[in-house]
């Protein structure tokens, strides 16, 4: 694998964070439903670079490694608080 290549998964393993700051942030600046909603969307729309990698990294029997737990472990623990306090 190319190290550009590399460089591409490492920046899709931390997407979800990105994806889960601005959900955050959403949730803190309006409590209105339509912006609750949008913030869920977002949060939601994170999940596509992991999953993507997860399944890329099981076609091609790699193990993910340290950037999968990262990425489903800063979606799992924020979803839960999301869900605790805007659910």
């Amino acid at each position: 694998m190319s190290e550009r290549q590399e460089a591409i998964e490492r920046n899709l393993w931390a997407a979800p964070a990105l994806f889960v700051f601005v959900a955050w942030v959403l949730f803190k600046v309006d409590t209105s439903p339509l912006m609750q909603n949008i913030a869920w969307i977002v949060y939601v729309t994170g999940w596509i670079p992991v999953l993507g990698m997860l399944g890329r990294a099981i076609t091609h029997r790699r193990n993910p490694g340290i950037g999968a737990v990262f990425g489903c472990g800063i979606l799992l623990i924020t979803g839960v608080l999301f869900w605790a306090n805007h659910g």
